[in-house]
């Protein structure tokens, strides 16, 4: 059954395409049919693939062009619905329809994929809001700092005020993200996080400078730099710990359960 994860933080610069690429691209190549969808104007999905920013959302959402004829095959197993600043017309055309908050949902639910990712804009709009409605599981990435993490409160209220309305999600995860251990704050802000959503916060991603050389490159960290903290994790003892090959292991998890 086609889970949906939406990838969501109202604060920018947490690594949310970043991750929403990298996971996306493992899933892809554990065979896993993906598609990944971009819902910010910025439209950073294409370049995060070499590829060049498109109005794949715009034909898709505006133009009733079929999802078969917008999507973009990046790799096997893995299609990108792609973004560009035509995505603020989108937005003014959900505004305008009838049943605004569920277009979305609407447009996925006959999709034949294991995992559709939503990269998410970071802010609170109509688009964000039919992603979150989309959404069978929200992951929240944030860095470890206090506007971050209130980033992380603010969508888990709206997340709420979607609960009341019906809708329910099989669950959220928080994913902190650029994890020094060296740093204070940064530790305060994990532990908290753990004291207070327990089993929700998923293992970190260690801070790794390659992480930003590889959206240069056109290219994903599974081609990049594979071998690199982000995604092996650090050292603590003999055992790894964080890192992108977990959490892939944890959105198994989900799609399988």
């Amino acid at each position: 059954m086609m889970k949906i994860f939406a990838f969501a933080n109202q604060k920018g610069g947490v690594g949310k395409t970043t991750t929403a690429v990298t996971l996306a691209d493992g899933l892809a190549r554990l065979k896993i049919r993906t598609l990944l969808v971009d819902l910010d104007p910025q439209g950073h999905l294409a370049l995060s693939f070499g590829l060049e920013k498109s109005p794949g959302l715009y034909r898709l959402v505006c133009l009733d062009e079929p999802l078969s004829e917008v999507k973009v095959a990046v790799r096997p197993y893995l299609d990108l619905v792609t973004g560009d600043k035509q995505t603020e017309k989108v937005k003014r055309q959900i505004t305008l329809s009838d049943f605004r908050e569920t277009i979305l949902t609407d447009l996925l639910r006959d999709a034949s994929y294991d995992a559709v990712l939503l990269d998410m804009a970071p802010s609170l709009d109509v688009l964000h809001i039919n992603g979150l409605i989309a959404a069978d599981w929200v992951v929240i990435p944030t860095r470890l700092d206090a506007l971050a993490v209130d980033g992380v409160k603010e969508i888990l209220t709206t997340m709420a005020e979607i609960t009341r309305t019906g809708h329910s999600y099989q669950g959220y995860s928080i994913l902190p993200t650029f994890f020094d251990r060296t740093t204070r704050e940064t530790l305060i802000q994990f532990q908290d996080l753990a004291r207070t959503f327990s089993d929700h916060v998923w293992p970190p991603i260690p801070q790794d400078t390659r992480v930003r050389e590889t959206a240069a490159y056109g290219k994903t960290m599974w081609d990049y730099s594979p071998n690199s903290s982000a995604m092996e994790g650090y050292l603590e003892g003999r055992q790894k710990l964080g890192g992108y090959r977990q959490v892939l292991g944890r959105m198994m998890e989900v799609i399988n359960g």
